[in-house]
Parts: C-alpha cells; structure tokens; sequence
C-alpha cells in the first residue's frame, strides 16, 4: 500500500499509460473557450477519417431525430453539441488504442461492457429528470471508469481473475483500496484533471463509485447523484439483481434524485433503444440486452406490486409500447 503522494509520482513516470489522443486533447482545449468556435471544431474533426464518419453516424441516430439526413460536420457539430462530440471523439479513438494494445488482468470486454452501460443509463436517467447536460453525463459515465486502465497498467497483477470476479464492482473497489490505498475512480479523477478536463467531470468521477447520495440541491450534486444512480443500475443489469435487491434500488432512485416508481419504470424503458444504439455507435456487442429485458420486466411487476395505484400506468408503459424481445 502506497500514500497518494507516492502514486502521484508513479504515475508521472509510467511510460505505458493511456494519454489523452490529439484529436481529444485539443477538443478539450477549446472547451477552455466560453463561446467554441464551430468551424475550429471542424478543422480538428476532419483530421480524423474514421472519427468524422462516427460524428456523422452519432448525428443520424435516434439520439437526434433530426428531420433531414445530416450530411456535414458544421451540421453535426452544431446539432450534436460540444459535449456530444468530445465523449465520441475521447472514447471513440480510446477504444480503438486499447484494442491494438491490450491489458494486463482488466477484462476488456467488461470494461467496455460496463462503461456504455453507465453511459446510457446517465442518458437516460438525465433526460427523465430533465437535465440539460445529457451529452456531458453520457460522457462522465462513459469515463468514469478510466482509472482502471491506468491501475490495469501500474499493476499487471491486480485485476487477476482468478482471485477477483471483476463482475462485482463493489469487491473490485474493495480490492483496490486494500491493495494500493486508493480506488481507480480518484486515480481516475488524477488523470482527468491531468488532462484538464473540466473539474465537475473529474469530481463526479472521483465519486462515480459512492453509494451514499448528496443533497438535491439542484446543482453540480444532481449531476453527481445521476451518475452515481447509473452506476449502481448497471451494477443490477450486469449481475442479474433479485426482486429484493431491485427493490432496495427503487428506494435509492427516489432518494438520490426523487424519482418516483413510475419515472424510475421510464429510466429502464429508455435505456434499452439508447444502450442499442450506443452499441451500434461504437461496434460493441455488450450482451446486455437479456439482463435489460430481464430487469425491465422485473421492473414493471415489483413496482406493479409494491405501488398498486400505478400499476395501470405502468401496464400502459411496457405493455401498449412493449419492448421487443431479444434478437
């Protein structure tokens, strides 16, 4: 076990660490700007080929029902949002890095797994509870386990699946603080603010593993409770939650953000078409639409059970509009 001040300095002179990508980094930079300007972002889009083709493919999705096919990138750029295109234009060009290196013990395919689900169920979660920032909470969910990579490079041994079942990511914390003192999500938050990503985001992935909520204040804390409440749902999607278990996490959606039942049954329905197309977007199969079907349907007969007033609404949710089945 190390002090931070200790892994600081490791981190500073590991030669393997994921860096921000160029096309990314200078993105971030121009987000330091109060007013970005359109054509700027352009410029540093066209760089990339295969970048410019998934901006377009992201701007023609049912993300954004726009009415006209969009065919160029100011188009895009200004449909999508500066948001919008940093979380691709990052995540885009940092999977393709790790799939041409590797990892030592981290277990990729959940990784990936994992983080587009915490990525779509901030989507969802921010547009049922009508935050604006969408784009930026896709975005924090999409990173907020990005200290992993850098843990997975400092210690090739930590994440070994013999010892550790790294589907349960509560005993993956765990390990991580009894092992080295610190967990990926502030190591994570280290290297965002190496970065220079904006300090929200690092701060709301410092945090994106706390399981007690902050007070609704309306401000940067609802922001945090979202992706905090995502987190904790795609902890349930992945390991095939109890009705118990779901139960207790109704509770929590209602106390961290004030969802109410029949808002918490929208979430689920939302999250299944936005983890489809966000598969889509980034060539991922991430196995998860089962368990999504599973839970929403747990979903529709606990909250049936526990709130009988609604139940009539929420049969008109998933059974009028019913979720196709799997395939």
């Amino acid at each position: 076990m190390t002090n931070h001040l200790e892994f600081k300095e490791r981190l500073r002179t590991c030669p393997n660490l994921p860096s921000s990508p160029a096309v990314a980094k200078r993105l971030i930079q121009l987000m330091e700007s109060q007013s970005p300007d359109v054509q700027e972002i352009v410029d540093v889009l066209s760089s990339d080929a295969a970048l410019t083709a998934k901006i377009l493919q992201l701007a023609n999705s049912s993300f954004f029902p726009y009415k006209y096919k969009v065919t160029t990138l100011p188009k895009a750029a200004i449909l999508i949002g500066y948001n919008g295109i940093l979380a691709t234009a990052l995540s885009f060009t940092l999977l393709q890095h790790l799939r041409k290196e590797g990892a030592s013990g981290l277990h990729l395919d959940l990784f990936w797994r994992r983080s587009l689900l915490v990525a779509s169920a901030c989507r969802a979660i921010g547009d049922v509870c009508g935050q604006k920032e969408t784009e930026e909470l896709f975005l924090a969910g999409l990173i907020q386990d990005i200290g992993m990579l850098v843990l997975d490079r400092l210690n090739p041994d930590l994440y070994d699946t013999r010892t550790l079942d790294q589907l349960l990511h509560a005993e993956v914390v765990a390990h991580e603080q009894e092992t080295l003192g610190v967990t990926h999500a502030l190591v994570g938050s280290w290297l965002l603010t190496d970065w220079n990503f904006p300090s929200k985001m690092c701060i709301a992935v410092q945090l994106s593993d706390d399981i007690q909520p902050f007070p609704t204040a309306g401000g940067p804390e609802k922001f945090y409770n979202c992706l905090g409440l995502a987190v904790t749902l795609t902890g349930l999607i992945l390991t095939n939650a109890t009705d118990e278990e779901f139960l207790n996490h109704v509770d929590l959606a209602e106390t961290r953000l004030g969802l109410d039942p029949f808002a918490f049954a929208l979430v689920l329905k939302k999250l299944k078409g936005i983890v489809r197309e966000t598969e889509m977007l980034f060539d991922m199969n991430s196995h998860s639409e089962a368990n999504l079907l599973q839970l929403t349907d747990q979903a529709r007969t606990l909250l049936s059970r526990r709130h009988v007033q609604l139940a009539t609404q929420l049969d008109s949710l998933f059974l009028q509009n019913a979720i196709p089945g799997v395939g």
